[in-house]
């Protein structure tokens, strides 16, 4: 049966004259693999993942007449802490420039299971999440661990290169080319919503106040933006964003790029 829903895109793409095959990854970068280490914080802290569940959904290439060129059916949810770069969708499409590359993190009740345990899948689907990020946070000896859900719809529209290196991408005849869907896992602690953001993760830390090692987002909610240093936590103008939880969640929205350092245009839905 997959055999037979690839071949149907791929002759569909036949009848425009020649085609590519694109073929769409993703991965969360040896800071979600491995570890943000201590050097990258301000205050000391290094933060280690041991989940860091997403769903992605809604891929697509479209061309500048507005000709969606390949779209993915469904939604797949990864664990990005396994090894990677991992596939998440291929199908042929004709060969040309596609100047829009957009995909979606966000919750689906349907989305199958791809590197993640039929568990972590259930538990993406209990919690109506479009991640789950599990990890800990260690400096001096002291411990305090994370387990935070977030429902979150994003679309990362108009994707482009880094560098410069330009918008979307392009299809060459018989070719198969790959093109890789980003995660940072580190803008969970930017301390500013753009601009040069540093990652801290002492307020954080901070909110644990029943001293269970432990930090909710409900404790993180807790914490006005008032209340923290000044020069730190800026919003920029961003509406509605008042507290730590509500500032984590905001940049939580920016964690999707494209190849590698690249940008997208992160849209709520």
């Amino acid at each position: 049966m997959r055999r037979a829903l690839f071949v149907i895109p791929f002759l569909l793409a036949a009848c425009e004259g020649p085609i590519s095959i694109v073929k769409f990854t993703t991965w969360g970068e040896e800071y979600i693999e491995e570890e943000l280490p201590a050097s990258k914080f301000e205050d000391g802290w290094s933060i280690k993942f041991t989940k860091f569940l997403v769903v992605m959904r809604d891929i697509a290439i479209v061309d500048s007449a507005g000709t969606v060129g390949s779209q993915q059916p469904g939604a797949k949810a990864f664990d990005l802490t396994k090894k990677g770069p991992v596939e998440v969708y291929a199908a042929a499409a004709p060969a040309r420039a596609y100047d829009i590359v957009r995909y979606a993190i966000a919750p689906d009740g349907n989305a199958e299971a791809t590197n993640i345990s039929e568990a972590d899948l259930a538990l993406l689907k209990s919690r109506t999440a479009s991640v789950i990020v599990i990890g800990t946070g260690t400096k001096e000896g002291v411990t305090k661990t994370i387990e935070w859900s977030f429902t979150n719809n994003t679309l990362y529209d108009n994707c482009e290169k880094a560098m410069g290196m330009g918008k979307g991408v392009v299809l060459t005849p018989g070719k198969e080319i790959t093109v890789q869907l980003t995660v940072h896992g580190d803008h969970f602690f930017y301390d500013q919503l753009s601009g040069d953001a540093k990652l801290r993760f002492d307020p954080i830390a901070n909110a644990d106040t029943n001293n269970d090692n432990k930090v909710t987002l409900d404790e993180v909610q807790a914490v006005q933006l008032t209340s923290l240093p000044q020069g730190q936590y800026g919003t920029t103008g961003v509406a509605n964003v008042r507290n730590l939880r509500e500032f984590i969640t905001q940049n939580m929205r920016s964690i999707g790029h494209y190849e590698g350092e690249g940008e997208c245009s992160p849209k709520a839905r």
